[in-house]
C-alpha cells in the first residue's frame, strides 16, 4: 500500500516504509523567479557603494508564503492544490517524482481541501469568507456550485457507499453592523446529493464541532468530533497558581522597577538587558504557535515534541480531539484521541496522524508506519 501524504507544505510519498518527495513544479517556478529577482537586485544592497550609501544589507534566504491546500488521487494521476501569495491553483501530476510534467487545473479561485471519485472532484470554494460545495471534472476547469448562503461548507467527501453523495462540514457566520465576521457557529456533519440537489445537516450539537466526514464501503461514517472552537484553556485557580503567587508577585514588581529605573535613571536594575518590555521577541514568539481548527498548539509544544523519541508514538493535538466511528444503527465509537487527520483505507483500515507519527488502525490493533511530522491529506495512491 503507497500512501501520500503533506508534511511542511511539501508532498511525500511512501512505498513500502521508504519516503520520497514529489516535487510541487508550481513552487519550485516560483522559488527561481523570487531568486532571479534577489540576484538582479544583489548589486543595490552589496560592495562597497552599498557600504558607503548605508544600503548594505546581510543575504538572507528567502521564505516561500506557499501552503499546500490539498491532495488526492484521480486514477493515476495526482491532484495538488497550492496558494501562494495571495493566488491559489490547481494542478495534476504524476506520482513519478522525476516527471516534471504538470498541468493547470483551475486558478483566481480561492479553495480549501478536496476528494475525486470517478473522475469527479469535490472541493470548496470560497469568496468572501464564505465557501461552498462545488463539483468539477479534471482537466476541464468547469464547475458547479450546489450550496450558497453566508456559511462555510468544507472538507468534502465522496461517500463510497450512497451514490452521488458528498460529506462535509458546515457553520454559520455572525456579522456585525460593518458586515465583518465576528463568530463562527459550531461546525455541524452534512451531506448533500448532487442528483437531487438536497442537502442535510444530520449531525450536530452546540458543544462539539463535527469535522472531516468520511464514509467505507460498508457504510460506516467517521469523523473528528473536537470541542467547540477547539481545546479551551481551563478556568479557575489551580494549587500550583497559589503557590506560585509570592514568585510571580516579585517578578512583577522587580519588572516595574526594572522599567521605571531605565526610563527615569537611564540604566536598568539588571545588566545586559534594556529594561524595556520585549515586544518583539513576544510576537516572534506568539507568530510560532500553531493553530490547527481552533486548537492552539504552543511553540514550547512544538519544540518539545519535536525533541521527542521516534518510539515515543504520543502526538500533539488534544485529546479531546477523537476519532468516531458511526454505524448505521447511530452507535458512536471513539477510535483514536488526539488524532490531528485521518483516511479510510479501501482494505477496511483507518491510516491516521497524531502529528508525529502515522498510524494504521486495523482489527482493533495498532501498526506504526511512520514518522510524520504534521502530516495532513493522508490519501492512498490508487494505483495499487
Amino acid at each position: 500500500m503507497n500512501i501520500l501524504y503533506t508534511s511542511e507544505n511539501k508532498i511525500y510519498m511512501l512505498e513500502n516504509s521508504n519516503k520520497t518527495e514529489i516535487p510541487c513544479g508550481r513552487i519550485i517556478k516560483y522559488k527561481e523567479t523570487l531568486d532571479s529577482i534577489r540576484r538582479r537586485n544583489e548589486w543595490k544592497t552589496t560592495g562597497q557603494g552599498a557600504i558607503f550609501t548605508g544600503a548594505a544589507q546581510k543575504a538572507e534566504s528567502v521564505e516561500i508564503p506557499a501552503r499546500i491546500a490539498g491532495i488526492c488521487m484521480n486514477g493515476e494521476s495526482l491532484i495538488y492544490g497550492v496558494h501562494l501569495d495571495s493566488s491559489s491553483s490547481i494542478y495534476s501530476r504524476s506520482t513519478d517524482r522525476t516527471d516534471m510534467t504538470e498541468g493547470l487545473i483551475i486558478s483566481g479561485v480561492s479553495f480549501g481541501t478536496f476528494d475525486c471519485l470517478d473522475g469527479k472532484l469535490a472541493l470548496s470554494l470560497g469568496t468572501g469568507g464564505s465557501t461552498h460545495i462545488a463539483v468539477m471534472e479534471p482537466p476541464s476547469s468547469a464547475y458547479e456550485e450546489y450550496t450558497d448562503g453566508d456559511t462555510t461548507e468544507e472538507n468534502p467527501s465522496w461517500s463510497r457507499f450512497h451514490k452521488d453523495r458528498i460529506y462535509f462540514s458546515t457553520a454559520g457566520f455572525a456579522r456585525n453592523e460593518y458586515g465583518q465576521i465576528c463568530a463562527v457557529s459550531p461546525r455541524s456533519g452534512a451531506y448533500l446529493d448532487i442528483a437531487s440537489r438536497e442537502m442535510e445537516e444530520f449531525l450536530s450539537d452546540p458543544q462539539y464541532d463535527y469535522l472531516k466526514l468520511k464514509d467505507d464501503k460498508n457504510g460506516n461514517l467517521y469523523y473528528i468530533r473536537q470541542p467547540y472552537g477547539g481545546e479551551k484553556d481551563k478556568d479557575g485557580v489551580k494549587f500550583t497558581d497559589v503557590l506560585l503567587f509570592p514568585v510571580r508577585l516579585l517578578k512583577g514588581l522587580f519588572g516595574w522597577l526594572n522599567f521605571m529605573c531605565t526610563i527615569w535613571g537611564g540604566q536598568p536594575l539588571k545588566s545586559g538587558e534594556s529594561g524595556l518590555p520585549d515586544n518583539a521577541k513576544a510576537k516572534n514568539r506568539s507568530a510560532k504557535d500553531m493553530i490547527i481548527d481552533g486548537n492552539i498548539i504552543k511553540a514550547k509544544e512544538l519544540a518539545k515534541a519535536a525533541e521527542m523519541k521516534d518510539d515515543d508514538l504520543s502526538g500533539i493535538m488534544p485529546r479531546s480531539r477523537v476519532l468516531v466511528k458511526r454505524e448505521a444503527d447511530g452507535e458512536e465509537t471513539v477510535l483514536y484521541k488526539g488524532v490531528l487527520d485521518y483516511t479510510v483505507c479501501r482494505d477496511g483500515g483507518i491510516l491516521i496522524s497524531n502529528g508525529r507519527h502515522i498510524i494504521k488502525l486495523s482489527e482493533g490493533k495498532e501498526e506504526h508506519i511512520a514518522k510524520a511530522y504534521f502530516a495532513c491529506n493522508l490519501t492512498e495512491d490508487s494505483g495499487n
